[in-house]
């Protein structure tokens, strides 16, 4: 019997992976936008790792960036993914961080050149995207 017969990943893996994606985008706490062009927030269980798409774009209206997730954060996040802008610009990077036990992703402008984190301008476009994985 293989391990994905008898449940060795977190039950049925087939029909998990092939289930629909849940819209969390009105239920999450967002901060950072006073308005949006584009709010989405969608995520999807398989075993005990949560799979997130986040898209979220608007005028700014703090230096904070900032979404409420569907479950608390266990294991480090993975994302392979991202877009940033701020103030209408594209950054380089991001920075996502926790503080354990939470189901609050904080992000972070990156600046490479002396690997620091700044936060975002208040005004002006202010958008992200991304995919990311976390444990449950």
């Amino acid at each position: 019997m293989n391990g994905l017969a008898n449940g060795m990943y977190g039950g049925d893996l087939a029909n998990n992976i092939n289930t629909p994606w849940i819209d969390f985008s009105e239920q999450s706490t967002i901060v950072g936008w006073g308005s949006y062009t584009r709010k989405i927030i969608k995520y999807k269980v398989v075993g005990n790792m949560v799979y997130v798409f986040v898209s979220i774009a608007g005028t700014s209206n703090s230096t904070s960036l900032n979404f409420s997730l569907p479950f608390i954060i266990k294991g480090l996040l993975g994302i392979p993914y991202s877009y940033l802008a701020d103030n209408g610009s594209f950054q380089l990077g991001f920075i996502a961080q926790t503080t354990s036990p939470t189901n609050i992703l904080n992000a972070y402008r990156f600046t490479a050149f002396n690997n620091a984190t700044t936060t975002f301008t208040a005004s002006g476009i202010k958008e992200i995207s991304c995919q990311f994985f976390y444990e449950i």
